[in-house]
């Protein structure tokens, strides 16, 4: 566990300083249009056209090219919206083995760990979902909620304030990197 914290505090320590700089190409960046779209996301002040960006963002992020895995993605995510985690688990261990690339498997899977307050599991997910897409807006969000959880404010902070440089229509987190920004100047003092 202290080991996922450790690489999981450098990732956010990287992406606080500059979630965009130069790195070698990812598997996102392989993907066409990607850059552009992330482009636009940041440019659009209009909040339909950001929901639409972000929900094909997202889109490309849950492509395999792989029709038995995209089958099992969708299956994967109407077992999640159903309320059966064992399913969804099953399906998306089956997903990573499969297309161990496939960004949208881990986080979902980190997602579900999440939810069953396994951090060190939700952690191990984040950590590839970032390694294979550092602007996973959706992945930085959800390391916060973990820092924050943990008690590790000024990670939260950084994780939420990454998570919002990469995709700044993410108004839900803007209250929390307020609420976070006022705790870590406490704790400064």
């Amino acid at each position: 566990m202290a080991r996922i914290i450790g690489f999981l505090m450098a990732i956010i320590l990287l992406g606080a300083a500059n979630a965009c700089s130069p790195k070698p190409p990812s598997h996102a960046e392989i993907q066409p249009g990607l850059d552009r779209l992330f482009q636009q996301l940041h440019t659009t002040t209009n909040p339909a056209e950001a929901r639409l960006l972000e929900a094909t963002i997202r889109h490309v992020w849950s492509r395999s090219n792989q029709p038995e895995v995209e089958r099992m993605m969708k299956w994967a995510k109407a077992a999640l919206h159903g309320g059966d985690l064992p399913t969804a688990f099953h399906l998306l261990d089956q997903i990573v083995l499969k297309a161990p690339d496939l960004v949208a498997a881990w986080n979902m899977r980190a997602t579900l760990h999440y939810a069953q307050d396994d951090y060190a599991a939700a952690l191990a997910d984040i950590a590839v979902t970032l390694t294979l897409e550092p602007r996973h807006f959706g992945a930085w969000a959800g390391l916060g909620l973990i820092m924050r959880e943990m008690g590790q404010e000024r990670a939260a902070l950084a994780a939420f304030e990454t998570a919002l440089d990469l995709n700044p229509h993410l108004t839900d987190l803007r209250d929390d990197v307020s609420q976070l920004r006022n705790q870590v100047i406490g704790l400064a003092l």
